[in-house]
C-alpha cells in the first residue's frame, strides 16, 4: 500500500504557518493541506476555538489525514500544535508514516498582537493570542530527533527557507513531485 508523508507545522497563532504552507504547496503541488481552522469554519461557521467543539475538530482532521496518507497522498497539517503532548499524540497515531516537521520559533507577543489588529478577517481575541503564545512549546532537541525530518523556522520567518530545504525534501520524500 502506498504511504504518504505527513508534514507538521507548529507555532503560535499568527506566526505565519498558513502563509508558509501556501508557499510549500506551490512548490509541491501534490500536497493536501488540512487546517483545523478550516474544519471549524466548515462545521461551526466560525474558525474560533471552542473547547466543546475540539474533539470533533481533531477527530475530523485525523480522519482526513489518515484517508489521504493511506492513499499515498502527502498531507500538511495546519494547526498550532503548541504542546509536546499533542505532537506526541499525532506521532503515535501516524507512526507508520514519515513525519516531517517545521517548527516556528516564537515571535514576540507584541508582533502577534499587531498582526492580529492588522487583519481584516480571522481576528483572534487578544487573550487567546496571549494564552497560545505563553503555552507554545518549541520542540526540545530530543523531540526534534524523533522526526524523519525537522527544520526550525526562525523569527522573523521567511518563506525562502522552503527553498533551502526543498532539494532534500524532494530527494528523500517527494521523488515524483
Amino acid at each position: 500500500m502506498p504511504k504518504g508523508v505527513l508534514i507538521l507545522v507548529s507555532g503560535p497563532a499568527l506566526a505565519g504557518k498558513s502563509t508558509f504552507l501556501d508557499v510549500l504547496h506551490k512548490k509541491i503541488s501534490s500536497l493536501h493541506i488540512i487546517s483545523t481552522d478550516d474544519i471549524r469554519k466548515e462545521f461551526f461557521d466560525n474558525f474560533a476555538y471552542v473547547i466543546e467543539n475540539e474533539p470533533f475538530v481533531w477527530k475530523t482532521a485525523y480522519q482526513r489525514m489518515l484517508d489521504h496518507l493511506t492513499l499515498g497522498h502527502s498531507v500538511c497539517l495546519d494547526a498550532t500544535l503548541r504542546t509536546v503532548v499533542h505532537r506526541q499524540e499525532i506521532k503515535n497515531l501516524f507512526k507508520d508514516f514519515p513525519i516531517l516537521y517545521f517548527a516556528f520559533e516564537k515571535p514576540p507577543l507584541e508582533v502577534l498582537l499587531t498582526r492580529n489588529k492588522e487583519r481584516s478577517w480571522k481576528q483572534f481575541p487578544e487573550e487567546a493570542i496571549e494564552r497560545m503564545h505563553k503555552d507554545y512549546q518549541f520542540p526540545s532537541m530530543d523531540e526534534q530527533l524523533t522526526y524523519d525530518f525537522f527544520a526550525p523556522v526562525p523569527y522573523p520567518s521567511s518563506s525562502t527557507i522552503i527553498d533551502d530545504y526543498l532539494p532534500t525534501l524532494k530527494k528523500n520524500f517527494f521523488e515524483s513531485t
